[in-house]
């Protein structure tokens, strides 16, 4: 049964063979798919743009001529199944909609078909079919390569944020609660030789200890040792690790950029380039939400441009350290090699070379195939022919035959060479600073907390001395009658001063051994003590 199937398939084929040409003329007009018969038009018409190096279209002695990758491959298949055709440009060289563009001649059906890598999105699936995929293709970032790396000072390379986040929580709550362990032990002991620490020195002796200074507490219960011993435990291993992290990031650090991702463009206010009506701007002008709606935030912001398809020359110059240009990363690769081999023919050194880096992540992933206008009679037969091509490797050799094999101008150059920057210190300046400002400002403090204090004390000193100011008349007049009496300190006696109270008034008081005098000064520089609270406070002998 089976041999009956062959030999009639074989009849079939031989009596189509024989009956093609008739009058000398071909009856189909072209050739015929070979698997399922469908007919190949002998000459078609089809259209691309200017996205080298994938596709790019030229006048030549009048004639438009296709090349890139996309022409590449598409003579490879013109050749295979025989046909011929020509080559309409559209108005503008970009995706567009149904009146202009690629995109418009696709969907009018004055073309065939699109012989350029077009990115298969769901918004473009009203205006054309797609072939099977050419490849993968992501759009990413390119910037000027920046001085300093995102890892910021050196001080904090060797941890994560999250660490110091995790080490400031802890070196904020272990304080309380060994203030809380002690007092509530002190609590159910009744000890009062127990530990009687306050919450600030708590506080005080974690802080020492992560800087691994003493303490002015001591613990002598077991509970509390085992705290402190744990927290002596944890510093040590932290501390063991943040130098030895710190030690590589000196002496082998690794560059890296600020951005990996749209969310980084958008929140840390970058501005973009992209060109006009490619994939980026297509996406953006959309009303459904997509992949890159994020991006019209910045947009609205005016930090968003768009170009139209430029060289690789005027694109380079619009690019710095804040300001980006959009495009698919092969493209990117392909400007930054042409860069790098125009400087490597001046002799510059390896660093200045590689001016330009692109962002490690993405900020859109899709395919890429050619377009075909809905019904087209080419759809199949080129589709399988496209099949063999891409599992052959033929596309992706075509693509990466252009590249070198090693890595383009890497994030990180592996330099050998590491000096220590000031910018490695520029958080010891930071903290110095600030350590000097919040001591200025305690001092200040504690200036004006002095001046108050001082303030009120006085105060509460001149409202006695008031009220009690007719009484102390009356005792000046009481003391005029007072018998002289002999200074035996000095060689002749002195007459007591008549204005002894003006005297006591003005003179210091100071606490010595438990007992109040007042502190006064003879005319000689000598000085007195004398009691207060006796009655020989107002009985003295003093040397005018």
């Amino acid at each position: 049964m089976r041999i009956l199937r062959v030999l009639l398939v074989a009849l079939v084929a031989w009596f189509q063979r024989c009956n093609r040409y008739v009058n000398g003329q071909d009856t189909f007009a072209g050739t015929m798919d070979e698997e399922d018969g469908t007919p190949v038009p002998s000459h078609i018409v089809v259209t691309s743009w200017n996205d080298m190096p994938f596709s790019g279209i030229a006048k030549e002695n009048g004639t438009w001529v296709g090349k890139g990758y996309a022409f590449y491959i598409f003579n490879l298949i013109s050749a295979k199944l025989n046909f011929t055709y020509t080559i309409i440009p559209p108005n503008e060289h970009i995706l567009g909609d149904e009146n202009n563009g690629v995109l418009g001649l696709l969907y009018e059906k004055k073309v065939d078909m699109a012989v350029a890598f077009l990115p298969v999105l769901p918004e473009m699936g009203r205006y054309c079919e797609f072939s099977a995929f050419l490849d993968e293709t992501s759009i990413t970032a390119v910037m000027e390569r920046p001085q300093e790396s995102a890892t910021g000072s050196g001080l904090l390379a060797p941890f994560e944020r999250t660490v110091w986040l995790l080490l400031l929580v802890s070196l904020i709550c272990v304080g309380p609660i060994i203030y809380l362990f002690a007092s509530i032990r002190a609590k159910l002991w009744r000890d009062p030789d127990s530990e009687k620490f306050t919450v600030l020195s708590c506080f005080w002796f974690t802080y020492s200890s992560l800087l691994k200074q003493g303490t002015n507490i001591v613990a002598t219960t077991d509970s509390t040792r085992m705290l402190f011993a744990t927290w002596w435990i944890f510093i040590l291993i932290l501390t063991s690790f943040y130098t030895a992290n710190l030690t590589a990031f000196l002496t082998k650090p690794q560059f890296t950029l600020s951005i990996s991702s749209l969310q980084d463009i958008v929140h840390k206010g970058y501005s973009w380039v992209t060109y006009k009506g490619r994939t980026v701007d297509f996406l953006l002008s959309q009303d459904r939400y997509n992949d890159l709606s994020l991006l019209n935030a910045s947009k609205r912001q005016g930090k968003g441009d768009f170009k139209y398809y430029e060289s690789s020359r005027a694109i380079l110059k619009t690019v710095s350290t804040k300001r980006l240009f959009l495009a698919e990363t092969h493209y990117l690769q392909t400007l930054i090699f042409k860069d790098y081999v125009n400087k490597t023919r001046y002799h510059l050194d390896h660093s200045l070379r590689c001016t330009y880096v692109i962002m490690p992540g993405s900020i859109l992933d899709t395919s890429r195939a050619f377009g075909f206008s809905y019904g087209s009679t080419i759809r199949k037969p080129l589709n399988k022919m496209l099949i063999r091509l891409v599992e052959a490797g033929i596309v992706q050799q075509k693509q990466e035959g252009d590249l070198p094999l090693a890595e383009i101008c890497p994030v990180d150059l592996r330099s050998t060479e590491r000096q220590l920057r000031n910018t490695d210190l520029l958080l010891t300046y930071k903290v110095v600073v600030a350590g000097y400002a919040i001591a200025a400002t305690i001092f200040l403090f504690e200036i004006i907390c002095a001046f108050l204090s001082s303030r009120v004390k006085n105060r509460k000193r001149s409202g006695p001395r008031n009220s009690l100011a007719p009484a102390q008349r009356a005792k000046k007049q009481s003391v005029k009658n007072v018998p002289l009496r002999v200074n035996f300190l000095d060689r002749a006696p002195q007459i007591i001063h008549k204005n002894t109270q003006h005297v006591l008034t003005q003179a210091n008081k100071q606490l010595i051994n438990g007992r109040n005098y007042y502190v006064v000064t003879d005319r000689g520089g000598d000085k007195r003590l004398i009691p207060i609270r006796t009655p020989s406070a107002f009985l003295f002998q003093y040397s005018v």
